[in-house]
This record gives structure tokens, C-alpha cells and sequence, in this order.
């Protein structure tokens, strides 16, 4: 009965986007049959998948993330489901995740969150406790139909587009006209929305008349409030449609020229970058240039440091860190130098980019330094920050240049979940593989080390759901 109720969830959740753009009334018929991701997570060293309705956790399970009652568990352990839904009877059809939290939506279209919660990430302010390790029900009753997580925020979206949203506050995260560290469940003041999206610390939302904001840390002085000569954070939703306009776009076709945030069917970012797709496969960047695909190589952007920042198991210095942090980011502003941002929207697939010049992408995930794109005939597009190490040449673009490249994969792609700097994509054999930084033996129960794409599948994790859903089950269906 589960996976039926999952089955036929999905088919109304592919269906009705496919069949009507709700800004226009228009219909829009299509035959792509190609992968949307059911997983939105921004995790540093932790492994999540959804697989058959349930939350999959391995890899770094400290401060509650494995969800099943224990506050540390070690990541050499075998890779566990959430028993908390197990034990409810509950379907889970979409997880988001910030660095170091988890939030799921269940099938009734109630949240749940747990893991770290210092900010109230997590919960929402239903527990005050800084560490969950059992999911907490955040949201019920409210129709949830999306949810998102930057790195210390959770948002979800009603059907009736509505944003709630709850966690770190501190650079207007939340939307609600104040930056306020540890904010509860509050709803940010902008009606009929559409879609929505996150980056690093920053939040986006298109509403049906086709208006596209922001909120949260700027990414360009062009986004400050009219009142306001610069802005470091938006503390309320910003108008930002013109910026994001594209009215030429060098195609014949009337569709692709992105006047309107209606023309726009997924919008998303990463660490100082927007990055949105068109509903004709079109995808289209602004911000920090050095995430973005253009093709070009500077021996400036080789020096970004790689190193995760801080110890996982410190949580008094994970506390110290997130603190310096913002005071940094209030000091260092490159947002005026066109060599660092790009001063219009940049085409990144489509006629007018410099690598693929077809509109083929069907569904968009970014995180952190980077995106991945895949397409209606179901391969597999990266790109990203540019660099000569071979984590930056394996995930993201092809080494020192940002440029696009379509990964090989093994097998015909089923189903992708993803983290910060890492992506597990999986086959319609049932296989799974992870490329990126294995840190925490995420891809690997021996060791840590960089997977590239000719990576062996993840034996580890398949016998863990293997034992649970029987071997003639076929993994890595779309929940």
C-alpha cells in the first residue's frame, strides 16, 4: 500500500507541472520523461537518499542526524532508515538538509525536522534543545507541497503559496524584516508564490504574476532596496525581476525569451550565485563568476580554500566559526568588481552559452560552489567553481576552465541525491554510485577518499536497503 500511495503521488506531482504554467493559464505539453530530484541537501560529510518512502542516513551521524533516538552514532556504522516514519506508517516524498539538519515531508504534507537545532533550524522553536535525534514534527496541517534548507534555514511552501520558514535569522534569512538568530516557525510576507528556491544563505521565490525576489545575504548591490545605496543582507522580500530578466536569448522561439519570472521554472543558488531554469530547458546564472559556466579560465580564482573549515566532532568550535563568520562577510564585499560578478545574466545552457547550446535541461540542483543539470534524455550535466585540484575537475567542470561537462554514467540515471560537495546518482539496474569528497566513509565503510565518476558502486548501502526491502527489489526508483 505504501508504494502504491508513493507511485501514484508522483505521477500527480510530474503531471500537473507538466500540463499548466499557473502564471499564465497556458498549457504546456511535453514528453520529457527525465529525472527531478526528490532530495535537496547541502549536508557536509552525511549521505541522505529517499528510498521506497523512507529517510536513508550514512556517513557523519553526530548530532542527531541518523534521527533514530541516539545523539552520536558512529559513521563507520551501516547506513540506517529513519525509524520514526517507519513506525508512523508514514511516506516521506521529499528531504532538504542544511550543513548540519534534516527536514522531511510526508505524504500528509506536514514536516518534520531533526539534527543540529542550535538556531532552531531544525524544529522551529517545538523543542528548544540543541540536538535532536528524533524527528520533531515542525509543521502540520498547513498542505506543504515544497521544502528547502540553506545552511542554518529550513522554508517550506504551501500549496496555496505560502512561506514559512525558521532557523538562523541573522542575515535576513527568514524574510521577516529582522536579524534575529534563532527565529520559530514564522511566515515571510509574500502571498501566491509559485516556486522558490535557496542558496548558501540566501532565499528566492517567484510568485504567479511572475515576479522573482530575494532575501537574505546579497549577492549584488544591484538587489539592495531602493532606499539603499549598498546592502550586505535583504531583511524583507526584494523585487529583483528586472535583474533577472533575459530578453534575448538568441532563440527563434518565443518561449525562451525569459521576460518574466512565469517563463521560469526552477530557481536555486549556491555560495554568492542564482542560478534558474527555463521551462524550455534553458539555464541562466548571475552573481559570482567563478561558479558560474563561462567558459573562461582566470588564474585568480584558483586560490579558494577547500578545506571543510572546521572539526565536526568540535561543537564548541563549529559555535566560534559560524559566529566569525558573519563577521567577515559584513567586511569583505567584491560585489562591485566585474571581474568577480557578472553585471547581467549569464547563459549557461542554451543558443547564447559557450558549451552546450541546446536548450535540454529538465531539472536543476545547486549547492555550495556549484550545480548539476539533468536533462530530458536523462544524462547528467555539471559545472561549477573553476581550479586545477582534482576534487574541483571531478565535480564540477572540466579542470581550471568553467565549463560545462556531461558526465558518463553507468547505466541509464533513475533517480540523483546530492550534499555539499558530493552526488549519488543512481541506475535502473538498482545501482548506486557517489563521486565528489567521500569524507566520513560516505562513499566508502574504509576509507575517505575523492570518488571520480569511474567510481565503484556503493555495495555498502544497496545491502543495507537490500536487507530491509528484499533483493528481488529494484532500488533507486523515483519516490
Amino acid at each position: 500500500m505504501k508504494l502504491i500511495k508513493i507511485i501514484v503521488l508522483c505521477l500527480v506531482c510530474f503531471c500537473l507541472p507538466a500540463l499548466a504554467d499557473e502564471s499564465t493559464d497556458a498549457i504546456i505539453l511535453t514528453t520529457q520523461t527525465a529525472v527531478k530530484p526528490t532530495s535537496r541537501v547541502n549536508l557536509q560529510r552525511t549521505g541522505v537518499a529517499l528510498e521506497n518512502g523512507d529517510v536513508w542516513v550514512w556517513g557523519y551521524r553526530r548530532q542527531g542526524l541518523q534521527g533514530n533516538g541516539v545523539r552520536n552514532v558512529n559513521h563507520s556504522s551501516e547506513p540506517a532508515r529513519v525509524r520514526k516514519f517507519v513506525q508512523e506508517g508514514l511516506s516521506i516524498i521529499q528531504v532538504a538538509a542544511g550543513r548540519y539538519h534534516i527536514i522531511a515531508l510526508d505524504e500528509n504534507g506536514d514536516v518534520w525536522g531533526w539534527g543540529r537545532n542550535r538556531h532552531r533550524q531544525a524544529t522551529g522553536g517545538v523543542t528548544e534543545e540543541n540536538y535532536v535525534d528524533t524527528p520533531v514534527k515542525v509543521l502540520s496541517g498547513r498542505k506543504i507541497v515544497d521544502i528547502y534548507c540553506s545552511d542554518y534555514t529550513s522554508y517550506a511552501l504551501t500549496a496555496t503559496g505560502e512561506i514559512w520558514a525558521w532557523g538562523r535569522g541573522n542575515r535576513g534569512e527568514l524574510g521577516v524584516g529582522n536579524k534575529v538568530s534563532k527565529q520559530k516557525v514564522q511566515q515571510v510576507p509574500i502571498r501566491h508564490v509559485r516556486t522558490m528556491g535557496v542558496g548558501e544563505r540566501t532565499a528566492y521565490a517567484i510568485d504567479k504574476g511572475g515576479r522573482i525576489y530575494t532575501w537574505g545575504q546579497a549577492i549584488s548591490r544591484k538587489f539592495c532596496p531602493t532606499d539603499k545605496k549598498t546592502c550586505n543582507y535583504i531583511l524583507s522580500p526584494e523585487d529583483i525581476t528586472t535583474d533577472l530578466k533575459v530578453p534575448d536569448t538568441g532563440s527563434s522561439d518565443p518561449n525562451d525569451k525569459l521576460i518574466s519570472g512565469g517563463k521560469i521554472k526552477e530557481i536555486t543558488g549556491g555560495k554568492g550565485f542564482v542560478t534558474y531554469l527555463s521551462y524550455t530547458g534553458l539555464v541562466y546564472g548571475y552573481g559570482k563568476i567563478r561558479y558560474l559556466a563561462d567558459g573562461k579560465f582566470d588564474e585568480n580564482d584558483l586560490e579558494e580554500d577547500e578545506t571543510l573549515g572546521w572539526d565536526d566532532d568540535d561543537d564548541d568550535a563549529i559555535d566560534r566559526i559560524e559566529d566569525e563568520q558573519d563577521k567577515h562577510d559584513d567586511v569583505d564585499d567584491d560585489r562591485l568588481d566585474p571581474k568577480s560578478i557578472t553585471d547581467e545574466p549569464m547563459s549557461i545552457i542554451g543558443p547564447n552559452s559557450p558549451d552546450i547550446k541546446e536548450s535540454v535541461a529538465y531539472s536543476l540542483y545547486c549547492r555550495y560552489r556549484g550545480c548539476a543539470a539533468i536533462t530530458k534524455h536523462k544524462s547528467l550535466l555539471t559545472w561549477g567553481v573553476k581550479g586545477s585540484s582534482k576534487l574541483k575537475g571531478i565535480l564540477y567542470g572540466k579542470k581550471k576552465t568553467g565549463s560545462v561537462v556531461q558526465r558518463k554514467l553507468k547505466g541509464t540515471l533513475t533517480k540523483m541525491d546530492g550534499g555539499r560537495e558530493s552526488l549519488f546518482y543512481w541506475n535502473e539496474d538498482g545501482e548506486v554510485y557517489g563521486v565528489g569528497r567521500g569524507s566520513t566513509r560516505k562513499f566508502n565503510q574504509s576509507n575517505n577518499h575523492t570518488q571520480d565518476w569511474d567510481a565503484q558502486r556503493l555495495d555498502f548501502l544497496m545491502n543495507a536497503m537490500h536487507d530491509v526491502y528484499g533483493y528481488d527489489y529494484v532500488l533507486g526508483r523515483t519516490n
